[in-house]
Parts: structure tokens; C-alpha cells; sequence
């Protein structure tokens, strides 16, 4: 007998309250906008049943109607009918649906969204409810769970794989369909899609759709609407694990609940209508813009379970659904999973013998007729076995469950009578990266592919990173420059590429003001400003332009090559990387571009990942390289200096400097090629000291005393071409560099120290005219690198030591002592930072180049070693100072004191004003007005006032810090940059 607690609202009266229900309803003008849509969408679409003909139903014991209610219950001018055999269709009427709205569970903070609907509610009108009202995205995939319905242990193995099920849902933006009660196979649905919301962190939640028949809910009563709701409705549910009765509580963890009404109570399965058929209106929408072929796929997936399940597989397998069986988890899945493996003919035999190993209990209750209907079920299934997958409980692991299902998709979009369909399938198994299925399956050797049949995958290959798929396509027929023209390039760096990518890229193009990082912004910004253009007309120009002006239009292949490396796609950059032509070049420069967006990048990881991939380009480079210089040597050095206008122009040796690849750059190829550009024409193994000498000794150069590389073919101009080549020598000419620079120093110090007199010598003059010519080296150095001149330190040391000079020339040249004087201050100043400069020029040595670098590194770790000791430093003196003397005004003596004396004391100086025993007063002041120290304060015997055992303990500690442990922890830096 049905609980009339729980059917207190199912009054006769119950009409007439749901008119006035939606009376007041259209009355309303406190609800929002967007509200009052979906109230009156709802309720000119969505209607529930009510039972009209009162047929008491003999088997009940109480006063019950077939339907399953009470006559109480009953709407108000019910007949009483009591042969007829009750039908929904017949004795049911529909109202206004009066349950809708928001559903809140109460103690448990979620919240999902309800209606109950009559079960003969139109598809297109649900699926419009749920997009266009309740704002679900168009599903890229549907997984309708079925098996379980009642209560069971559910085992270890089959939570991981509902575990992967739901992480598939929520990665493929698909919709989950399940039956929606916190019971059976539900609840543990709902759980796995509570725990796959807490421990992953997602931008959106998993979208689970509980399809459940209003007439088994129990506390359903609290769903139903007040007579004084106007808006939308929140309803509070309470769950009720502890009631006794058939009625099921609502899954909390669901986040949409269809609830199908058809006019009776307690009457399980009545809602497997308004699945298939939802399921089967989804699965034949066409969708253009979708990854599966132009449809939404949808597939079965079936544990366990009994009739029912066996129902929902047998209808969707008519449907065309493919269905994934889970073989281990019991029942009728394995016994379909068990035939699955027999071979020939199927007799009902086996079937039936099938049958009763695996539900036993369940067909010896069944009577002859009923057993026939489920081997006619089975047999149906087993008719199409392409839709059928099956997967072991003690297999699945997370790839098998997605291999399954995507197989299973791939196997329901194979079209029977036309196998044609490799279109659908390919993009299918796109979507789920199932290369070796694609290579089995779709690419063998009955097909001839052509390039135009590929170029559709191809674009959503590079788009969706797919790498493996990329080079398939390419092994098997696509031509990429044909595929890639003006219009495929735009679209790709336009509508994808990455906003913050390009944001980084104009940050480092402003900030390094490069060559390469500048042509490469201007490229995308190309691109990108044809999305901006409105019209076809613009578009249209836009590509004119494109394809005339922008060199990378005639390079389509290092266009998609940077397109990938400026996003970090690191497989898909190296498979376009291997079609381009000129891959060392092209691998210089995406270490290049890499290396200078990792500067930028705000993201420590993503910057971390840009120099990775930035150095496994340049190891490709100098692998290259390598292997180009062992099989040729002039054509590996050709390499070096081989440019390309997609590339900004640039060569293989300049990227690699720019992009600072020392790997590639020490590789005994380009050091050799170094050297004989370095030499010139002069032979590499001519001794240095040989060409000096000849430097001095004119004569010796056509004497044979040097060799050359290339012997002169006329023999009267030989003499001739062996001075021309022996002056342009970039060594001979650096050599000059030196031997002048070291001259003009020599002549400034003999300035400074011999001849500096109160007008300027011929000396001194002859001096500013060679500071003249070093001024206009630096103009001309300027105005060849632009804004770039000043990111060298040695360049700033150069403007800065010429504008001491020409400073030092002002002061000097006044008449005045004073000026005079300043002015030769200025030139001694100056002439330190001149002779610094022969640090940089040495820089090239093979003997002192590397410990010039090293003590540029060392130079770095003295700044902090000086912070650290500063600390001390002044620790020391101010302590010292305070203890010794009183009062001291004078600034000079208070910085000796402070600073300058103990820093002299980390060198070995022991101030010796500390010790009372040997302190001298000749040595200082009282008055604090003489060139003296202050004296130290004096006690009433005049002997020093300071305590010994403080002053001298402290000296020690201070030099033992100091001397030792500062000095050794530099040293120690040392040896680490080292």
C-alpha cells in the first residue's frame, strides 16, 4: 500500500492548484528576464500526467488504482473503470508540469538543477531545455551508463574504471546519462563524479544527467512547487537512505535530473523511453563544427545488470550505439561478453546455457516465454558485433577504458553497406589520439590517398597538437606546401595562436630590439591584422599583400615551423621541423626565438620549458652539422653561412652567436671555419710570432717566409696579391688594432707622467687627434648597430672613457692652476679605464680569453662577498670608534675609522690604537683641529679609559672573520663559478 504521508499533495484539489499556480506565475514582475524565459518555456513545453480513470488494481490489498495511487489521490472527476485494462495512454491526462527549478540536498550544500516531464515529451524540446535554458554546452560526447540497478558491493577495479570514465567525460566535455538515484550503479556514479570534482581542478564540472521515473522518488512531494512561486524554484530535498519502502532517493551528486512522469506510482522503468529516445535524437544531430564527423557520438557502456540492461543494449545497438561491456563485473554483461568469444553459428542453447551459469537465480524465476524473450534480445545484440567491444575487469586500465571507448566509436561510425566513411572515423580517432588504430584501420594498402582527401585532418592535427598524426598524414601522401597557403597559415595565427605568446613575443622584440625577434612579430602581426578586416574585399587584399611582401608567404614550411615552436608544441615542432629545408638554420633559429621568449615568460615553468626545448634545437643543430661536416667540409661550411629571407636574413653563424649557442659555436667545424676566416688567405698552420714579425718586416711576406692557402695563378702579380692578402687578414688587421692601442696608451701615460705642461705639446696634440679617430670608430659602431650599441658593457666603457677625455681636455685647457690641475686628474682617471679596455681586446686569446671570462664571472660573486663583508666592516668600526674615542666631528676621520681602517685590517694592518700598552699620543689630537686622529678618552690617571680584554678580543674576532672565513667562503665561490 502506497504511504499517504507521502502523497499529502495529491489532493483533489490538485488541479485547480497548479492553474493557480501559473496564473500567478504569468502575474508576476518580480522575476528576472532571463527567468520568465525559462518559467514560460517550461511551461508551454513541459507537461506531467495525472491518472483520470480510477481501475482498481485486484491484486493490491488496499483501495489502489492500476496506476498505483489511491482514489483519493486522484484528480478531481475521476471515473471509476474497473475491467478495462489500465493503459498511461488511455486513463492518464496531461497538466502543467508543477516540478521544476533548482533542487538543493539539504546537509550537503549541492545543488543541481530538476523537471518532471511526461514521458511522451518531444526530444528536441528536452535537448533545447537543457543547451538553450539550462546553458549545457553542445556535448562532444555522450556515455550512458547502464548495469546495476539495485543495491551491490561494488568491486576495487570497476571504481578505477568509473574513475577514468568520468576523467574522460570531463576532459571530452561529454555528457554522462545514468538512472539518477542515490542506489545500485548510480550511486556509485555519483560518487566517482563527486571525487573527480574535489581532486581535480577544473574549469568546468562533470555534466551528469540522472534520468529517473518520477513515480519511484521518494520525498518527491518537496519538489513540487508552492502555489506562491513566481520565479524559479529552489527546492530543499532531504535524503532518505533509511526508508523501507521501493522508493529511491535522488543521487546528490548529479548535476541534472530528468524526472518521467506517465501517471503512476511505484512503477519502476517507465523513464527507458525518454532515454533511448533522447539518446537516439542526439546521436543523429548534426553538428558542422563537431570533431567526430559532423555528429555527436554517443556509446553504451554496460556493467553487470539484468533485464533492464539487457534492454537498454539490445535498443541501443538497434539504434546503432555501440556499446562497451565490461567482462568480470557479473551477470549479463558477462554473458554477453562470454558469447562474444563463441564461434559459428549462435544456437539458443548456448544462449540459454549462458544464461543460467551467469544468472541463475534470475531464469529459474523466469518462465519459458519470458527466457525466449532475453535469447532473442541476446541474439539481436550478437547480430552486430562491430558495435559491441568488450574490455576485462582485471585489465582496464586508464588507456584500456579509453582505447575501448574510442574503438567502440570508431566501430559505430563503420557504415555496413558502404565501409566508405574513413572521413567520420579519421576525425574520431583524431579527437581520441588513436594513431595506431588510424594505422591499422584507415591508412593500409587498399586506399591511394591524395593529398586534398588529408588536408581537412591535417589542419585539425596541427591544431589539436597531434604530432604522430601529422607525420602519418605525411607518410601517406600529404603535400604540406600545397596544404599550406595563405589562408591556412592566417587561420592558424590568427584564431589559434595564443594571445599571451604573441603579448611575450612584443615584449622581447621591444625589449632586445633583435633583427630575427622583430621580422617574426611583424610576420604575426601581419596575419593577425587580417582577422580585423571585416569585409572580403580587405580579407582578399590582405592576402594579396601576404603573399607579395611578407618573405614567409614563400616559406610556408619555417611559417608553420615558427607557429609551433613560438607555442612550445615540441613533438609537432620536430616533425615540421624534419620537412623544412635548411633544418640547421631552422634550428638555430627556434633556439634563438625560444631562448629570448623564455626572458620574457612570467611562468617559471613555461620559461623552463622554452630553454629545454631551446637547447634540444640546438643539439639537433650541432648533430646536424656534425654529421654534414664529416661527409663534406666545404659544403658543411657553405652551411654555415647559408641565409634565408623566412628567417629575417639571418645565416647559421649569426643566429647561433645571438642565440649564444656555445655548443654549436665550439664544434671543431665551426672552429675551423672560424679560423680560416679569421687567417684569411694566410695558411692556418703559419706560426702567430711568423706574422708578427712580418708586421715589422715588410719584405718577409713575399719572401716565402709565410704561406698562403691559395697560390697565385699569375706569376707577376703574385707578389701583389700575397701583401693584399696578408693586409686584410682579419688576424694582420686586429694585430695592427693592438699594436696601435698599445702605442696609444703608451703615449698617453708618457703624456701624463713626462710631458704634461701648461699649454699642450705636440705630444698632446698628436694624442687628441688619435682620441678623435677612436671617437669616430665608436660613431661609426654606433650607427651600425643602432640602439644595440649600448647592451654592450665594453661600448659603455668606450663613450664613457672618450667623455672623461674630452672633459679632462676642457678642464685642462684653462688658464687657472686649479682647472689645470683637475683637468690632469680626469686623464689619469681616464687612462684607467683605457687600459681596461685591453681586457676585452685580449678577450680573443686562446690563452687568456677563457680567464678573462672567468674572472668577468668572479666579478659577480665580489658584490655579494663585499655585501657580506660591508656588514662586518662596519659592525667592527662603529663599535671600535664608539669604544675608543668621544665625540668626533670631522667626517674624513670618522669614515677612516669606520671604513677605511678596517678594511685595511682584512689585508694583515693591526690597529694598534687598540692596545693601551703601546699606544702613542704623539700620533693624534686632543683639540680635533690638527691633521690627527682623535685621541683616545682618558680616565683620571690620563691613561687610556678603554677596557683592553673588549678592544683586543673584538680585533681578533673581526680579522678572523674577516681573513678567514669571508676570504675562504670567496674563495670557495670562486672555484664553484669557475
Amino acid at each position: 500500500q502506497v504511504p499517504m504521508g507521502s502523497m499529502r499533495h495529491r489532493r483533489n484539489g490538485n488541479f485547480e492548484s497548479s492553474r493557480l499556480l501559473y496564473a500567478s506565475m504569468s502575474r508576476s514582475i518580480d522575476v528576472s528576464c532571463s527567468d520568465t524565459d525559462l518559467v514560460n518555456f517550461i511551461q508551454e513545453n513541459f507537461k506531467k500526467r495525472e491518472c483520470v480513470f480510477f481501475t482498481k488494481d485486484t491484486k493490491s490489498m488496499g483501495n489502489l488504482c492500476k496506476c498505483g495511487y489511491p482514489e483519493n489521490q486522484h484528480i478531481e472527476g475521476t471515473q471509476i473503470n474497473t475491467n478495462e485494462k489500465w493503459n498511461y495512454k488511455k486513463h492518464t491526462k496531461e497538466l502543467p508540469t508543477d516540478a521544476f527549478g533548482d533542487i538543493q540536498f539539504e546537509n550537503l550544500g549541492k545543488r543541481g538543477k530538476y523537471i518532471r516531464l511526461s514521458c511522451d515529451t518531444d526530444s528536441e524540446t528536452l535537448y533545447d531545455l537543457m543547451t538553450q535554458h539550462w546553458h549545457l554546452k553542445t556535448p562532444n560526447l555522450v556515455i550512458s551508463v547502464t548495469g546495476g540497478a539495485k543495491n551491490f558491493a561494488l568491486k576495487p577495479r570497476m571504481r578505477k574504471i568509473f574513475s577514468r570514465l568520468i576523467y574522460i567525460a570531463q576532459s571530452k566535455g561529454a555528457w554522462i546519462f545514468t538512472g539518477g538515484t542515490h542506489y545500485g550503479l548510480m550511486k556509485y556514479i555519483g560518487e566517482v563524479v563527486r571525487d573527480n570534482t574535489i581532486s581535480r581542478s577544473s574549469e568546468e564540472n562533470v555534466v551528469a544527467i540522472g534520468i529517473a521515473a518520477w513515480g519511484m522518488i521518494s520525498n518527491r512531494e518537496s519538489l513540487i512547487r508552492s502555489g506562491d512561486s513566481n520565479g524559479y524554484y529552489l527546492a530543499h530535498y532531504i535524503m532518505d537512505d533509511l526508508k523501507k519502502d521501493s522508493l529511491y532517493c535522488l543521487d546528490n551528486n548529479h548535476t541534472h535530473l530528468l524526472l518521467v512522469d506517465n501517471g503512476t506510482h511505484g512503477h519502476p522503468t517507465i523513464e527507458a523511453k525518454v532515454r533511448t529516445q533522447l539518446e537516439k535524437y542526439i546521436s543523429e544531430r548534426v553538428i558542422p563544427e563537431s570533431n567526430y564527423g559532423g555528429k555527436i557520438p554517443i556509446v553504451c557502456f554496460a556493467q553487470g545488470g539484468g533485464k533492464e540492461t539487457l534492454r537498454s543494449i539490445n535498443v541501443a545497438i538497434k539504434s546503432k550505439i555501440p556499446c562497451v561491456v565490461v567482462e568480470g563485473s557479473g551477470r549479463i554483461a558477462d554473458v554477453i561478453a562470454s558469447l562474444m568469444e563463441a564461434e559459428g553459428t549462435l544456437a539458443s542453447s548456448c544462449v540459454k546455457e549462458s544464461l543460467l551459469r551467469y544468472l541463475p537465480r534470475t531464469i529459474s524465476r523466469l518462465s519459458e516465454e519470458e527466457t525466449e524473450s532475453w535469447i532473442k534480445w541476446i541474439k539481436e545484440v550478437l547480430e552486430n558485433p562491430h558495435l559491441l567491444t568488450v574490455i576485462k575487469i582485471e585489465e582496464a586500465g586508464d588507456e584500456i577504458v579509453s582505447n575501448a571507448i574510442s574503438f567502440a566509436l570508431y566501430k559505430g561510425n563503420t557504415n555496413e553497406h558502404d565501409r566508405d566513411n574513413w572521413n567520420g572515423q579519421l576525425k574520431l580517432l583524431l579527437e581520441w589520439n588513436q594513431l595506431d588504430l588510424a594505422s591499422d584501420e584507415i591508412f593500409t594498402n587498399d586506399r591511394n590517398w591524395e593529398s586534398a582527401d588529408l588536408q581537412d585532418v591535417m589542419f585539425t592535427a596541427l591544431v589539436k597538437d597531434r604530432p604522430k598524426f601529422v607525420r602519418l598524414f605525411l607518410e601517406n601522401g600529404l603535400n604540406l606546401r600545397k596544404f599550406l597557403t595563405t589562408e591556412v597559415l592566417r587561420e592558424l595565427y590568427t584564431n589559434n595562436f595564443s594571445s599571451l605568446v604573441f603579448k611575450n613575443l612584443q615584449i622581447a622584440k621591444n625589449s632586445y630590439n633583435d633583427a630575427l625577434l622583430t621580422f617574426v612579430w611583424k610576420m604575426v602581426e601581419d596575419f593577425r591584422r587580417g582577422l580585423k578586416r571585416d569585409d572580403k574585399n580587405s580579407k582578399d587584399e590582405m592576402g594579396i599583400h601576404l603573399a607579395d611582401e611578407c618573405p614567409i608567404t614563400r616559406h610556408p614550411l619555417q611559417a608553420l615551423f615558427i607557429w609551433s615552436v613560438l607555442q612550445n608544441k615540441k613533438e609537432l615542432s620536430k616533425v615540421i621541423w624534419e620537412q623544412t629545408r635548411g633544418c640547421t638554420l631552422a634550428a638555430l633559429g627556434a633556439s634563438k626565438l625560444l631562448k629570448s621568449m623564455a626572458k620574457v615568460k612570467n611562468d617559471i615553468n613555461a620559461a623552463g620549458e622554452s630553454e629545454e626545448l631551446a637547447n634540444e634545437y640546438e643539439t639537433r643543430a650541432v648533430e646536424l652539422f656534425t654529421e654534414c661536416y664529416s661527409s663534406d667540409e666545404d659544403l658543411a661550411e657553405q652551411l654555415l653561412t647559408y641565409s634565408c629571407e623566412a628567417w629575417g636574413g639571418s645565416n647559421c653563424l649569426e643566429l647561433a652567436v645571438e642565440a649564444k649557442d656555445q655548443q654549436f659555436i665550439a664544434q671543431p667545424g665551426v672552429q675551423n671555419f672560424l679560423s680560416k676566416q679569421w687567417y684569411g688567405e694566410i695558411s692556418r698552420d703559419t706560426k702567430n710570432w711568423k706574422i708578427i714579425l712580418c708586421l715589422f718586416i715588410f719584405p718577409l711576406i713575399g719572401c716565402g717566409f709565410i704561406s698562403f692557402r691559395k697560390k697565385p695563378v699569375e706569376k707577376s702579380k703574385k707578389l701583389f696579391l700575397y701583401y693584399v692578402s696578408f693586409f686584410t687578414s682579419p688576424f694582420v688587421v686586429f694585430s695592427w688594432n693592438v699594436i696601435f692601442y698599445i702605442a696609444f696608451l703608451l703615449l698617453f701615460a708618457y703624456v701624463l707622467l713626462m710631458d704634461f705642461q701648461k699649454e699642450p705639446t705636440a705630444l698632446e696634440i698628436f694624442l687628441y687627434v688619435l682620441v678623435f679617430i677612436l671617437l669616430c670608430d665608436e660613431v661609426r659602431q654606433w650607427y651600425m648597430n643602432g640602439s644595440k650599441y649600448f647592451t654592450d658593457l665594453w661600448n659603455v666603457m668606450d663613450t664613457l672613457a672618450i667623455f672623461y677625455f674630452i672633459a679632462g681636455i676642457v678642464f685642462r685647457l684653462h688658464s687657472d692652476e686649479t682647472s689645470w690641475y683637475s683637468g690632469r686628474v680626469i686623464f689619469c682617471l681616464d687612462y684607467i679605464v683605457f687600459t681596461l679596455r685591453l681586457i676585452h681586446i685580449f678577450t680573443v686569446s686562446r690563452n687568456l680569453g677563457p680567464k678573462i671570462i672567468m674572472l668577468q664571472r668572479m666579478m659577480i660573486d665580489v658584490f655579494f662577498f663585499l655585501f657580506l663583508f660591508a656588514v662586518w666592516m662596519v659592525a667592527f668600526g662603529v663599535a671600535r670608534q664608539g669604544i675608543l674615542r668621544k665625540n668626533e666631528h670631522r667626517w674624513e676621520w670618522i669614515f677612516r675609522s669606520v671604513i677605511y681602517e678596517p678594511y685595511l685590517a682584512m689585508f694583515g694592518q693591526y690597529p694598534d690604537d687598540v692596545d693601551g700598552t703601546t699606544y702613542n699620543f704623539d700620533r693624534c689630537t686632543f683639540s680635533g683641529n690638527e691633521s690627527k686622529p682623535l685621541c683616545v678618552e682618558l680616565d683620571a690617571n690620563n691613561q687610556p679609559r678603554f677596557p683592553e680584554w673588549i678592544t683586543i678580543p673584538l680585533v681578533c674576532i673581526y680579522m678572523l672573520s674577516t681573513n678567514i672565513l669571508l676570504v675562504n667562503l670567496l674563495v670557495a665561490m670562486f672555484g664553484y663559478v669557475i
